[in-house]
């Protein structure tokens, strides 16, 4: 019995000393610009998702924060992220026109009822649809964390515009090319501008008014800018969060499943705060609604933007009809429900 006591203990023993070892994950350092300033609900959700990032990773996160701009400029964003001069990008897609033709249908005029919805219908037909959630190429090095709609634009301007009348002959920035076809449709010159340039521009003078969303007037500013708003709710923009393929290969697969679980809880912290927060100071009085003449003149000014999409889509492989009328459907079906 002794001498079987000792054979036991010694092969646990060698056991022990032939398992493998733990070792701790090393700390990374991820580097990550802000959209937009300290103090605004942007940034706040940035550092929100920063926290929940610490928190999957087990505290060996290491952020090393960058102010909006210093870094990269918002257009080259996602390169940025590629080339590693980042590890975590925002990536808008309208400003890379003609890059996600998939996107821009939720960016169609008119289909979206409010963001929360139309994040849920893309979403949904990701899973029916694969090529619709294909938006990045080997060569962007990046893996892609979550994707989203935005809120619908509306027109932000320095004197009152309230109805489609007034904005004839008008000049104004808009966050997409699809906000800038309606505007000229409409009579008034428009161009494609981030929300800096915007900026810039209404403190120039050089356009009139910004058709964006609530988001862009409190986290770039435009209440300093502008006084007026005419609601229109077209256009919402669509964006990633990515992060660069070498960073992402540095984390665990367990840390790499997580991630996903992000997506509801850094989406639906956004879905309301910028509104809020940029409409709390606006006088009733200064926010305008169309009649509904105006309505219906701009809901027959946009459907031509649906077929254009179609065939678009088709010309990029994609079955344009079939996308636009599911996409339609459950839109319908998410706003009784």
């Amino acid at each position: 019995m002794r001498l079987r006591n000792i054979f036991v203990g010694a092969c646990a023993a060698i056991a022990a000393l032939q398992a493998p070892v733990a070792v701790q994950a090393q700390d990374i350092e991820l580097k990550m610009q802000f959209a937009s300033p300290d103090g605004t609900s942007w940034n706040d959700m940035d550092r929100r998702f920063a926290a929940h990032l610490d928190e999957i990773m087990n505290d060996r996160a290491k952020f090393a924060f960058f102010p909006p701009n210093s870094v990269t400029q918002f257009k080259d964003w996602l390169q940025s992220t590629g080339a590693g001069l980042l590890d975590i990008g925002f990536v808008w897609h309208p400003v890379l026109q003609g890059k996600f033709p998939q996107m821009e249908l939720f960016s169609l005029p008119g289909l979206s009822p409010n963001q929360t919805i139309a994040t849920m219908v893309y979403w949904r037909m990701r899973d029916q649809y694969p090529e619709l959630g294909e938006l990045f190429t080997e060569e962007d090095n990046v893996v892609e964390i979550a994707t989203f709609v935005a809120m619908g634009s509306h027109l932000h301007t320095a004197e009152p515009i309230r109805n489609l009348g007034d904005m004839k002959g008008k000049v104004f920035g808009a966050q997409d090319p699809a906000g800038v076809k309606v505007l000229e449709e409409l009579g008034a010159s428009a161009s494609v501008m981030v929300g800096s340039d915007a900026y810039l521009g209404m403190q120039r003078g050089t356009i009139d008014g910004v058709l964006s969303a609530w988001g862009w007037v409190n986290n770039f500013k435009l209440n300093e800018v502008t006084d007026y708003h005419l609601l229109l709710n077209l256009n919402p923009g669509t964006y990633s969060t990515v992060m660069n393929k070498d960073t992402w290969a540095e984390l665990t697969p367990q840390e790499q499943a997580h991630i996903s679980d992000l997506n509801p809880v850094y989406f639906f912290y956004n879905t309301t705060d910028s509104a809020a927060t940029a409409t709390a100071n606006v006088s009733p009085e200064n926010i305008f609604t169309l009649s509904a003449e105006d309505q219906a003149a701009l809901t027959e000014t946009m459907r031509p933007q649906w077929a254009a999409w179609v065939e678009k889509a088709n010309a990029a492989g994609l079955n344009g009809q079939e996308l636009l009328d599911e996409a339609e459907r459950l839109m319908v079906l998410y706003s009784r429900n």
